[in-house]
């Protein structure tokens, strides 16, 4: 598979990458591939405090309820549902300069 770039139509992607896939195989996609291709990238400073201010914001934005906090790590409810850690929000396996969220509509994204 080629790294993943917001506006990559995924499905010809792996069609490209695993031509041996047929029909009722059972494949599994990761949310962070789907984010990416959806372009549910959020540019950072790649250091310093400006990065955590960022990072915090976006936090706030996709929490819809905190849940519990120990430390620096918070686990919340996103406004999809989800109970998570951070909301979900990734910096790794992407450039340091981007935050990856989650899928906004993730069953409509696997459909």
């Amino acid at each position: 598979m080629p790294e993943v770039r917001p506006g990559d139509d995924l499905a010809a992607l792996i069609v490209t990458a695993a031509p041996w896939l047929t029909d009722g195989d059972v494949l599994v996609v990761t949310s962070k591939i789907v984010s990416k291709a959806e372009g549910r990238l959020v540019p950072v400073p790649e250091h310093g405090p400006e990065r955590e201010a960022v990072r915090e914001a976006v936090l706030q934005r996709e929490t819809a309820r905190p849940v519990a906090r120990r430390g620096h790590t918070r686990i919340v409810q996103t406004h999809q549902g989800y109970v998570m850690a951070s909301a979900g929000i990734d910096a790794s396996n992407v450039d340091r300069g981007h935050l990856v969220l989650l899928p906004i509509d993730p069953d409509a994204s696997a459909r």
